[in-house]
């Protein structure tokens, strides 16, 4: 047990006592000069960790190893690593994403002194069912595809393990939000559709599952053909960048440099994107149902300028491109991962363009590079900058690893540029497939120059609780 001393208006002295197996922080009061009955929180520590373990294991590393795979095989459908890919999907998108989002968002809520307890113990179940959910999705994507009847159940019961996590979040911060904490105003209607999207595709999840590993292949290989694209968007489009717009309108300002975000075109940016999104879902469905023939296309291609739209009002909203009012270490990220989101929205706008150059109705490679786009180069790099900020604020440290900072974006740019680049070219060359398998590697390097970073930051046992932008 460790006694810090943490700034308030007066002083305030804590005991950090770090808690069973997950090592939870939990600060205990210890004498209070101001403010009685409230408590600083630094629940985002575990469930950073957390994520930058799943990210440099069962996500990056296993998703760089599936893509040279793939790029030793020439094939995106190769079947070998087929569970694998799906395996590093859930991951990314509960791991990486989800343990950052609960650690973020359970740390901006708070907890008074009395209810920190309670904080503490439902947090900790939060990240033991998510990690558990993680780790049972790695073993039954290839038991289930080797043999359905028998290993459905534990994708199920790791799809059941994931919703338990999610609902006992939400129920941590309906039963212990400090209540003294403002609201985001404006931007928690993005968090709130965030939180709501997320809620529908994991409750989806285990029909996906089923659906994904029937006993008939064909009927499996349709199930998929019809669905991924939607719940794909949902997951990452509904989810996690809807999730992402919330906190830079919130964040971005004061905290993180920038200047105020603009309320009107903010609002306009939610409208464009959620239409976007509606008519990038349904009108993939009408187009699949009308098997994929030339024409019928015209909603789901809608649905891509809208969605345009949408982040480029975010972008005049945020002021994400303009020059900052005081520089910081994690605002490289921000903006090249914007710059990123502008990249995956004009592919998407000439994916129409690029599909009848090939003379196909549908490409993998393209829509690929869409998605790593949008995932690595905009979502990625998004949690690199306001994780990096959030340890330091969080901490009280100063900003520390600056060199491996940058080493960290160029490697994770240039390698996220050589897969987009040679993913869209493997439709002309089948050549690109060869150096496209390293790029991932590339990126891996990069991600763990950051977390190398964040490691000493979250690590020590003693920590200044600072801030909580």
């Amino acid at each position: 047990m460790t006694a810090v001393m943490v700034p308030a208006r007066g002083r305030l002295q804590i005991e950090t006592m770090v808690t069973g197996r997950t090592g939870l922080t939990m600060l205990r009061l210890a004498s209070e000069r101001s403010e009685p009955g409230k408590v600083p929180v630094a629940v985002f520590r575990p469930f950073f960790l957390a994520g930058i373990a799943t990210l440099l294991t069962v996500g990056c590393l296993l998703g760089a190893l599936a893509l040279h795979g793939i790029a030793r095989q020439g094939s995106y459908t190769a079947t070998a690593w087929t569970p694998y890919v799906l395996a590093h999907a859930n991951s990314q998108l509960y791991g990486w994403v989800g343990f950052f989002v609960m650690g973020f968002t359970l740390q901006q809520h708070g907890a008074s002194a009395r209810s920190l307890p309670s904080l503490t113990r439902l947090a900790n179940w939060c990240l033991w069912l998510m990690a558990g959910g993680i780790v049972l999705r790695f073993a039954a994507e290839p038991l289930a595809q080797a043999d359905p009847s028998r290993w459905v159940w534990l994708g199920v019961a790791s799809s059941t393990l994931q919703i338990a996590a999610i609902g006992t979040m939400v129920l941590n911060i309906a039963k212990n939000r400090d209540p003294s904490r403002p609201s985001s105003g404006w931007p928690l209607l993005f968090v709130t559709t965030s939180l709501l999207f997320w809620a529908v595709v994991a409750l989806a999840d285990p029909f996906v599952f089923v659906g994904t590993h029937q006993a008939d292949t064909s009927a499996s290989i349709a199930f998929v053909a019809r669905w991924a694209t939607p719940l794909r968007e949902a997951q990452f489009l509904g989810f996690v960048a809807t999730m992402v717009f919330g906190v830079a309108a919130s964040k971005f300002p004061g905290c993180l440099g920038f200047r105020e975000a603009k309320r009107t075109w903010g609002l306009l940016g939610y409208g464009a994107w959620i239409l976007g999104l509606a008519l990038r879902m349904t009108g993939w469905i009408a187009y699949f149902n009308a098997g994929l023939t030339p024409g019928s296309d015209t909603v789901f291609r809608l649905g891509a300028a809208f969605l345009g739209l949408g982040a480029v009002c975010m972008i005049v909203s945020l002021g994400v491109l303009e020059p900052v009012l005081r520089p910081n270490a994690s605002q490289k990220f921000l903006k090249a991962g914007f710059v990123w989101l502008l990249v995956a929205a004009s592919l998407a706008s000439f994916e129409r363009l690029h599909l009848s150059v090939i003379g196909e109705p549908f490409s993998h490679a393209y829509t690929g590079a869409i998605r790593h786009a949008l995932t690595v180069g905009f979502i990625s790099q998004m949690i690199l900058g306001v994780g990096y900020h959030v340890a330091t604020r969080m901490t009280g440290s100063a900003e520390i690893g600056t060199k491996a900072l940058w080493a960290a974006w160029w490697l994770l740019n240039l390698g996220n540029l050589g897969r987009v680049g040679l993913e869209v070219a493997t439709d002309y060359f089948p050549a690109a497939f060869a150096p496209m398998g390293a790029t991932g590697f590339i990126e891996l390097v990069g991600l763990v120059c950051w977390a190398s970073v964040m490691v000493r930051l979250l690590l020590p046992r003693s920590v200044r609780v600072a801030a909580t932008c």
